[in-house]
């Protein structure tokens, strides 16, 4: 099976009075660096974010719609791919890549995240840098796909081990973005 065709790419209109709540509540959630495993290492993961927490009123609220966005498009995943059992929103991180921010080749399951399919919906388009790349799994030197994550840009792909990937630097501006796995 060619890998690239199990990144599913879609572009939507958002809701436009949200995007403007969800960035505002990023810029104010986002205060310090997302963590990778034991610790803060800003040469791996260089993004300031915040994990939802559903204990909270207004993160629940978010929780939802997002988990709302997310389910309103996974059927077009799984009309592709009916073999995918992912059907519960684990997480959703907010982030907030500034310039200089990135996150180099990773993937996202893990025996401590145990995570079928991910997800990203990008809100915003007014900055350089910040594609997202797939790569080969067995030469993480070779692209397999890149995509310029525009507004409204939302992404789904298996979390595994073949989909290892990258957010590139930002040269200039601030992207804005929502990530969520699913299991």
């Amino acid at each position: 099976m060619n890998l690239e065709k199990a990144i599913l790419i879609l572009n939507v209109n958002l809701n436009e009075n949200l995007v403007k709540k969800l960035i505002t509540y990023i810029k104010y959630k986002s205060r310090e660096q997302m963590r990778v495993r034991l610790g803060i290492n800003t040469d791996i993961r260089n993004v300031k974010g915040y994990t939802l927490n559903k204990d909270f009123i207004s993160d629940k609220i978010y929780f939802r719609y997002i988990t709302s966005i997310i389910f309103q498009y996974l059927p077009n995943y799984n009309v592709i791919f009916s073999h995918n059992r992912a059907r519960v929103c684990n997480q959703v991180d907010l982030l907030k890549y500034r310039p200089g921010g990135k996150y180099d080749i990773h993937v996202d399951y893990d025996l401590e995240a145990p995570r079928s399919m991910s997800c990203i919906i990008n809100l915003n388009e007014n900055y350089e840098g910040g594609d997202l790349v797939f790569y080969d799994p067995t030469d993480s030197k070779k692209e397999i796909k890149r995509v310029r994550c525009k507004k409204g840009t939302i992404i789904f792909f298996p979390s595994n081990y073949l989909f290892p990937h990258s957010i590139e630097p930002i040269t200039k501006g601030t992207r804005y973005s929502l990530v969520s796995w699913l299991i």
